[in-house]
């Protein structure tokens, strides 16, 4: 029988929920992803896991209790500010639990440190060396007396809740008699680990047990706190939802149990069967969490629509990425006339994105990479990814360097972590796919037969001796000729150029790059799949679902340039029709700093052997202008992060986020957000009013090297936080850079 605690009107944890109103609400989120990873006992090492994770939550909130807190929930308009941590408060009631120390050190750990890092409670609250800080919890310690007897008949709703919850009766703690019991956990634990984490006595700590122990406590609160008391399953018939006829990949994917190589050409229908692979490796819950990563921002939000479209259902897809604020409110804006509304739900949204809630999250692989750098919130990210599906889709699009952080991550999934994985292409150099094989142990592979991929030749290739610049007059004549024309440059500088000269007499035209403002960018991207002529860089290349009759492009490396074909003649599956892609055979004197020269010129050399383009000879021609794998500064690269990142991984412990290490991970993104000098105005009265999703719509990013350029020219100025560029810029054309340094930007 479950005692008569009065849940209404107890000690407040909300202005509007009480203590164990929120508790209970934490433990039904508990409940849910305790049956979501049934398996993490095993993995931990810990058969009591669950117990732990119990008892975290179940105090988590008590130092709440403190008379101070509840008149500040009380007296909400009188502004008045407690000015302490209840969780320095909450931890000590461990001490009436009946576990050996290191379990009660570990419980206390993940409760004191469920708002704030081991290393922002010793800046401001510790109470060990510092006498002040001693002083201060022993008077907020007293704070509890008052309502220490209520506190206290919470103990009596262990039993009947651990049943509920945890699906069995715990009764392994004894009452607690005054507030001298209870312990100074940051002492008692969080200063020692601090000081000696790197001990054998802490190793268990450091690990997984404790970064599930703090990942689903922070799980359980935060999504408790937002009215969510359990995480979404996925779609419970991935075929239901793709009710068509399947190609051989489609079906092959269906059918496939554990990590796998898919290769097939561009249009072939990879989405589909990638979703068809995560439902045959899912539980039986549908519980495991779904990972769906690319390389850009348009084609992340291009999939994230597509997927709710399917799916039917907002609620089961996330989106996360840099930019992904703006465009949540581009979509929400159009119905939502309400700023504030807006403004609410944007956060709401991407709040949960965050957290182990949405089966679904289309994500680029530095939204992976963070939690191994030990960013805030890494211990709940890396909790969410355990038995994860990750599908990562154009791998080749990565840089070396990228690639090697990207495969030692999935080197720690995988092995550590009980993860599956599917890495799809159009285009996977063999070498490339014999390091994720013999690093992953993935040998199954998933590709079209022969007489398929020659059903799905759609290319003539010409090689055009000379370089762009000198050869508009074939682009003209295609574009009299009523065709749409594709032209795909290596830098922006050289597409911005050759966009001025064609789009005089085309007006239905645009230019695509990295260096418009969002609002511009949005814009473009609308009209894509209605052009008569589309000037980009590399940011048509990867997963636009574009279609032009016509493509003409400077030379790039192999596997660059089979993306760029897919945008040309994409539907062209069963049909007879070839549609022609020219090649340059000279680009511009940047291009040295994008792709490296000797695999452009093989890739030339190769082309200028091939008529018709038939997609069964295309997997050996990468081989071939990649048989030496990563050369010069790719292999530099690669190797560099091969060497150093295990060590450098073991040094991210749960309950203390490294700020250096944080600091690396964001020197990975070598650009600066800037708002072009014209629109300085218009971007602070947003700001002025408040409208910051508005204010957002002025930037974008230039790399280090142009900052730096214009820097030292002093045209840049810094507002507040925010840079602005006194450079020309463009709606049709973007930011304006007419010399560009050695670090060239590309897409």
């Amino acid at each position: 029988m479950v005692p008569q605690i009065n849940t209404e009107n107890g000690l407040l944890a909300k202005p509007d929920e009480t203590i164990l109103q929120h508790t209970e609400n934490a433990l039904k989120v508990f409940k849910s992803i305790k049956r979501a990873y049934e398996n993490v006992p095993d993995l931990c090492g810990t058969d009591n896991f669950w117990e732990h994770l119990f008892y975290s939550i179940f105090f988590h909130d008590f130092g709440k209790g403190a008379v101070g807190f509840q008149e500040m929930l009380i007296n909400q308009e009188g502004n008045l500010r407690w000015k302490y941590r209840h969780e320095m408060l909450s931890a000590g009631f461990v001490s009436a639990l009946n576990y050996d120390d290191f379990y009660k050190k570990a419980i206390g750990l993940a409760i004191i440190t469920h708002h704030k890092d081991i290393n922002k409670l010793r800046e401001r609250y510790n109470t060990f060396p510092s006498p002040h800080g001693k002083k201060l919890y022993q008077k907020k310690l007293k704070e509890l007396e008052p309502n220490f007897e209520e506190l206290l008949s919470y103990l009596e709703l262990i039993g009947p809740w651990s049943e509920e919850y945890l699906g069995y009766e715990l009764n392994n703690y004894t009452p607690i008699s005054s507030i001298g019991d209870l312990k100074d956990v940051y002492k008692y634990s969080a200063l020692p680990y601090y000081l000696e984490w790197e001990d054998e006595e802490y190793s268990t700590l450091h690990g997984k047990y404790g970064i599930f122990l703090k990942g689903f406590v922070n799980a359980c609160d935060h999504l408790a706190s937002g009215s969510k008391y359990e995480i979404l399953e996925g779609i419970q018939d991935m075929r239901s939802i793709f009710d068509f006829e399947l190609r051989k990949v489609q079906q092959e994917a269906l059918n496939t149990n554990g990590s796998a190589f898919l290769t097939s050409p561009t249009g072939s229908g990879k989405t589909e069967a990638s979703l068809f692979w995560s439902d045959n490796n899912q539980n039986s819950s549908k519980s495991k969490r779904v990972f769906y990563l690319l390389p850009y921002t348009a084609s992340i939000n291009a999939m994230y629509k597509r997927l709710q479209k399917d799916f039917g259902n907002e609620e089961l897809v996330g989106l996360l990425h840099g930019k992904a604020s703006y465009f949540l409110y581009k979509a929400l804006s159009d119905d939502i006339n309400d700023y504030n509304i807006t403004k609410n739900k944007i956060r709401d949204i991407k709040g949960l994105s965050k957290k182990i809630y949405r089966p679904y999250k289309i994500l680029t692989p530095f939204q992976i990479l963070k939690a191994f750098f030990g960013t805030r919130g890494f211990e709940m990210q890396l909790s969410e990814m355990t038995n994860g599906l990750f599908i990562l889709d154009e791998i080749h699009a990565y840089d070396a360097h990228t690639t090697s952080l990207i495969l030692e991550i999935l080197k720690i999934l995988k092995n550590n972590y009980n993860t599956e994985i599917l890495i799809m292409s159009a285009t996977l150099p063999t070498f490339i796919k014999n390091l994720f094989k013999d690093n992953l142990g993935i040998s199954t592979e998933i590709r079209m037969d022969e007489n398929e991929l020659e059903k799905f030749t759609r290319h003539e290739v010409n090689i055009i001796h000379g370089d762009l610049l000198n050869n508009l007059d074939s682009i003209n004549e295609d574009l009299d000729e009523g065709k749409h024309v594709l032209v795909v440059c290596n830098t922006v500088l050289r597409a911005q150029e050759i966009f001025e000269e064609l789009s005089v007499d085309v007006e239905n035209s645009a230019l695509l790059h990295s260096r418009f403002m969002l609002r511009d960018r949005e814009e473009i991207e609308k009209s894509l799949d209605d052009l008569d002529l589309l000037v980009g860089t590399q940011a048509i290349e990867v997963s636009l679902d574009i279609d032009y009759d016509v493509l003409y492009s400077e030379p790039a490396p192999i596997d660059a340039l089979i993306q760029r074909f897919g945008r040309v003649n994409r539907k062209g599956w069963n049909k007879d029709k070839i549609a022609t892609v020219n090649i340059f055979s000279e680009g511009s004197e940047k291009d040295k700093y994008i792709y490296n020269p000797k695999i452009v010129q093989k890739t030339v050399k190769s082309l200028e052997n091939v008529d018709i383009l038939k997609e069964n000879i295309i997997q050996k021609l990468v081989d071939d202008i990649y048989a030496d794998g990563y050369i010069g500064k790719d292999k530099e690269n690669f190797d560099r992060v091969q060497k150093h990142f295990e060590s450098f991984n073991r040094q991210i412990v749960p309950f203390i986020n490294d700020n250096e290490s944080e600091m690396e991970f964001y020197s990975l993104f070598q650009s600066y957000e800037v708002v072009p000098f014209k629109y300085k105005l218009d971007y602070l009265e947003e700001i002025e009013e408040g409208k910051y999703y508005e204010a957002m719509s002025y930037f974008l990013s230039i790399n280090i090297g142009q900052f730096k350029k214009l820097e030292k020219e002093g045209n840049v100025e810094l507002d507040g936080k925010t840079y602005f560029v006194d450079t020309k810029y463009d709606n049709k054309l973007g930011l304006m850079l007419e010399k560009e340094n050695n670090s060239v930007e590309i897409h």
